[in-house]
């Protein structure tokens, strides 16, 4: 009895000493890589020369520009995001900025999901580029206007753009209709205020190689594209209220002051470099 018992108490030391080995090296293997920002990942190219020297500021200045940058001519790549410096009184006005580019794809604050020590770089700042997967089926749903645009002119395509969304929507105010909505089956038009409008005309610019991001005054949003070599301006909720080409490329818009110019001399020249020279 005495010999049994000892031979249990053993076998469950035994147990024991062998779960207690096998749950390091279990963990060892699910340790993900350190991830650290590499020298070759600040500014490694200047595309600012290309730009407008006039649209830099303190805010949005040439290391910002190439940061976003070479997200934009890297695209959806795997290569590395280029970092830069954005403080806290900048950070933002830098995300808002961000916000304005967004079409098929979604910029975005560029943080690594294994960089577990970015509390020690909290002002490093890199762009991500990615679509989300919720805009598959609006990108899908798109296509046969998009490919019916081919062999038009840039001007013919958002003429044409704007006309296909004024079908979609009806302006009301304080109306909502998001990119997945309006780009979907549904009966009727949807009600939607400026900022949807706006919203889905830079997904449908985009689709269509147009550059383009939205511009606002206080109380209003409505798109900039770039169409024969200059910066136009296109109000596609307007044009649908009064149903007619109320805004449609046009240079200037009297009665309207831009609540962020800085800040849209800065996009314009992102997308087309020097084009505001």
């Amino acid at each position: 009895m005495k010999n049994s018992l000892n031979r249990f108490i053993a076998g469950i030391a035994c147990t024991v000493l062998i779960a207690g080995l096998s749950v390091p090296a279990h963990a060892a293997e699910v340790q993900p890589e350190a991830y650290t920002i590499q020298t070759t990942q600040w500014s490694r190219e200047d595309f600012s020369q290309d730009a407008n020297p006039d649209v830099f500021t303190a805010t949005y200045d040439r290391a910002l520009y190439n940061a976003i940058r070479q997200t934009l001519v890297d695209g959806t790549s795997d290569t590395a995001p280029a970092y830069t410096m954005v403080g806290d009184s900048d950070y933002i006005a830098v995300k808002n900025l961000l916000g304005r580019m967004e079409g098929v794809l979604r910029y975005e604050h560029h943080v690594p999901e294994n960089f577990t020590n970015y509390w020690q770089y909290l002002d490093y700042f890199a762009v991500s580029a990615e679509m989300p997967e919720n805009y598959q089926e609006p990108l899908d749903f798109i296509q046969p206007i998009i490919q019916a645009a081919d062999g038009m002119t840039d001007r013919e395509k958002v003429e044409y753009l704007n006309d296909y969304l004024c079908t979609l929507l009806t302006y009301k105010k304080g109306k909502t209709a998001g990119v997945t909505r309006t780009f979907a089956q549904h009966s009727g038009e949807l009600e939607a205020a400026c900022g949807s409008y706006a919203r889905a005309f830079k997904f449908l610019c985009a689709a269509a190689d147009i550059p383009c991001f939205t511009i606002s005054t206080s109380n209003h949003t409505w798109n900039m594209v770039y169409v024969d070599g200059q910066w136009l301006h296109v109000d596609v909720s307007a044009n649908d209220l009064y149903h007619r080409p109320y805004i449609l490329l046009m240079e200037t818009v009297e009665g309207r002051t831009d609540q962020a110019p800085e800040q849209t001399a800065f996009l314009k020249e992102l997308f087309v470099p020097g084009s505001t020279k």
